[in-house]
């Protein structure tokens, strides 16, 4: 009986081990996750266009104003694009540096008000999928304010979505 205790509480432990071992390796908890402030369903509220060449759309074209963007905490989704396991980075910049290194615009040739605010933005790689273009670090979300984005787009758009 004393051997059968001993060798359940030595399995229990190497498990333990194995386990602890295991969390040791594993990234911090949320690390790349999507921030919890972007879950929900976002609809486009604006939607700004790089002109200075060819574009698909015109701005506040009112096909760009009927997508929505659902997040949950390991997809984002829109318009038949989606992103799965999403690794995320996140950096503190304003939509400036954000527009000039994206579009062959500045930000007053897009309409866009107030440029030079910093504000968090998730750099998103998916794991599977696409959500909007790849930019150089991934597509990007710049959060404005808890209810509201801005976030590239496909064609040269640059899309303002509210809560």
């Amino acid at each position: 009986m004393i051997i059968g205790n001993a060798a359940r509480a030595w399995t229990a432990l190497a498990a333990a081990f194995l386990l602890a071992g295991c969390a040791a390796d594993a990234a911090p908890a949320g690390s790349g996750q999507v921030p919890p402030a972007l879950a929900g369903t976002w609809s486009a509220s604006s939607a700004k266009v790089d002109t200075t060449g060819v574009t698909a759309y015109l701005p506040d074209d009112p096909a760009l104003l009927a997508l929505r963007l659902h997040v949950t905490g390991d997809s984002l989704a829109m318009d038949g694009h989606t992103c799965t396991s999403p690794q995320i980075i996140t950096e503190t910049l304003p939509l400036r540096t954000l527009i000039e290194e994206t579009y062959d615009a500045s930000p007053d040739a897009m309409g866009v008000d107030s440029p030079d605010a910093p504000h968090p933005t998730h750099f998103i790689t998916c794991g599977s999928g696409d959500i909007g273009p790849s930019y150089d670090r991934g597509s990007w979300i710049s959060r404005i304010s808890p209810d509201l984005i801005a976030m590239n787009w496909f064609d040269g758009v640059l899309l303002f979505l509210t809560r």
